[in-house]
């Protein structure tokens, strides 16, 4: 059986090997290629609001359908479970520990508006941040309804959102409504 330093060494190997596999098989697809292919994708989209995952951890297509959408990541090994609800994940836990993200990083929640519903987005006490359009966003300092207000930014179409400053976790805020 192998200790844990070889195990360790093994498993930093692979993770490096399938991330230089997976940034050689997107350059060698070439950018006309994928962005067909996300048009593809992007035209079977019902009319709605959507977050669109860009970043290597966290490709997804997320309808916001719900009045609030939490982003958080699962816990690593060396972390206890939370009691508190995860609607998105992002596998942002490299070589098993966090970078970025944390386990309840930011929300998009909706709220009536004059013709329709908007949607803001808040940090919720994440430790490296939450960008909108590479702006962070302020912390709300209590859960009083003014805080929430004052430390929330409402989202555009084609907004970005990063979590964290590296861009490595970023989703696009995509309004399909028309």
């Amino acid at each position: 059986m192998k200790n844990q330093k070889q195990l360790a060494s093994m498993l930093d190997d692979l993770a490096v090997t399938g991330r230089l596999q997976d940034v050689a098989l997107f350059t060698v697809e070439g950018r006309s290629d994928r962005i067909r292919k996300i048009r593809q994708v992007l035209s079977t989209l019902d009319t709605g609001v959507y977050l669109l995952g860009a970043g290597p951890y966290s490709q997804a297509i997320v309808p916001l359908r719900s009045d609030e959408i939490i982003i958080g990541r699962l816990a690593t090994p060396l972390e206890p479970i939370l009691d508190k609800p995860v609607d998105v994940f992002v596998n942002d836990a490299v070589g098993l520990l966090p970078r970025e993200v944390s386990r309840v990083h930011c929300a998009v929640y909706r709220r009536e508006g004059i013709e329709r519903h908007d949607y803001w987005l808040i940090d919720r006490g994440s430790t490296c941040g939450t960008y909108l359009n590479g702006e962070r966003l302020d912390q709300p300092s209590s859960d009083s309804e003014q805080e929430l207000i004052r430390a929330s930014r409402p989202l555009a179409h084609s907004d970005v959102i990063s979590l964290g400053p590296a861009k490595i976790n970023t989703f696009l805020f995509a309004d399909l409504r028309g």
